[in-house]
């Protein structure tokens, strides 16, 4: 294999939905650089491909015109010279009891959403980092002063912060306008940052209460962030911690 072909990012498709296979196509093509994709229907296209290509990564449709798409996974799994090649299933539902080993290294991944571009962008970056546009930081740095308000319950979550300096508290209006609290949220830790996860809009207002600090992440950047940066991901693990040591007193008076 050549200096150029190492530096390919090779992709096999496995579907015999030709819409799939077309959408996926584009999408890794405008999110993921030196792409070059391929694809079949059944094994022995696909066994056909794995030898000559060698793909970093192979999606796999868990249903296909000629059998399963579990059967061709396995199969993949049982030759040595395909220990590098990660794999995708796309399939509605997770079923992470078929390949359990593989899942929880990593090296298998359910996509439970294969026609949302983002969803698809979020699997293939575990294994493939993302283009970066240049034209866009992939985060930066945010000031607040006291009684600023960063987002209101119910606004869109398209950023998640990491706070560098100074204190937020974060609350709910009540029935009759009364301010529920939840609690402060000081350097170190982050804040909106479940948007990320759950896609919904904010569960809270957060506003500063001294003078603040805060490098904002576009959610769309987040995962690459993350995985650059180990102290980031160490801050991410504190915060989920420390919500759900809240929430467990909050259940438990």
């Amino acid at each position: 294999m050549g200096r150029n072909d190492q530096k390919k990012n090779t992709f096999l498709i496995i579907s015999g939905d030709k819409t799939r296979i077309h959408k996926c196509t584009d999408t890794l093509n405008r999110n993921f650089e030196n792409c070059s994709v391929f694809h079949g229907s059944e094994w022995f296209e696909a066994k056909y491909k794995l030898d000559n290509v060698h793909p970093k990564a192979v999606l796999v449709d868990e249903y296909l015109p000629k059998g399963s798409g579990f059967d061709i996974v396995a199969k993949i799994l049982k030759e040595k010279n395909n220990d590098d090649i990660a794999i995708i299933i796309m399939s509605y539902v997770a079923d992470h009891d078929i390949f359990k080993h593989e899942v929880a290294s990593g090296r298998i991944q359910f996509l439970t959403e294969p026609d949302r571009e983002k969803a698809l962008v979020d699997c293939v970056s575990k294994i493939i980092s993302p283009k970066v546009d240049s034209n866009q930081a992939q985060y930066e740095l945010k000031q607040l002063q006291p009684g600023d308000v960063l987002f209101k319950e119910g606004d869109m979550t398209e950023v998640a912060y990491i706070v560098k300096k100074g204190s937020l508290r974060a609350y709910s209006e009540g029935p009759d306008g009364e301010k529920i609290m939840f609690g402060e949220i000081l350097p170190g830790e982050f804040v909106g940052e479940m948007g990320h996860f759950n896609h919904e809009p904010r569960s809270a207002t957060v506003e500063a209460i001294t003078e603040v600090e805060l490098i904002a992440i576009p959610n769309g950047s987040l995962d690459n962030v993350i995985f650059a940066r180990p102290s980031w991901a160490k801050a991410l693990v504190k915060t989920l911690s420390l919500r759900l040591k809240k929430a467990n007193k909050a259940l438990t008076g």
